[in-house]
């Protein structure tokens, strides 16, 4: 079965911009923030494969390993980081986007995210939930990796901060 992923998530960080950019720059440092992510394997410059582990449920047989790859583009001027499906690797494809967004002496952290699930196994009679059912895991898991990204950015001392 395939199944479709739209996701558009926000939190505000009381932080300014300045202090919440350095995510951009941290590639790896921000994927790996995500949740359910197994195993991580760089491809080539700024392009990485995702293995990750099981997201659904055992209980209606409902679960999926999901693997895919992605090329990413970081933009610091347009306070984005973009990401595109790259063809031929795994069972799904998924692009998106992480923006910030400067609300003064707040930063707004934004993804977006959008793609298909393929060759999930969901048995017949949960055909009709499934697609809801592995949405709201996935929205689950986006508000995880917000909730990491803005942990270990307020758990930063600012920059220029403290003696020398």
């Amino acid at each position: 079965m395939k199944v479709g992923i739209q996701i558009k998530r926000g939190l505000n960080l009381p932080l300014p911009y300045e202090r919440v950019a350095p995510v951009l720059k941290d590639l790896e440092g921000t994927i790996r923030r995500f949740p359910k992510l197994r195993k991580l394997t760089k491809l080539k410059k700024n392009a990485y494969l995702w293995e990750m582990k099981s997201i659904g449920s055992k209980i209606p047989n409902i679960a999926h390993e999901v693997i895919y790859a992605a090329q990413y583009e970081i933009d610091t001027a347009k306070g984005e980081l973009s990401w595109t499906a790259l063809p031929k690797h795994g069972n799904a494809t998924i692009e998106g986007r992480l923006r910030l967004k400067d609300l003064g002496k707040e930063t707004r952290l934004i993804v977006e995210m959008e793609g298909e699930l393929r060759d999930v196994p969901v048995p017949l009679m949960y055909r009709l939930v499934a697609a809801p059912f592995i949405q709201g895991r996935f929205t689950y898991l986006v508000d995880a990796f917000l909730q990491r990204t803005a942990d270990a950015v307020l758990a930063e001392p600012a920059r220029g901060a403290g003696s020398r």
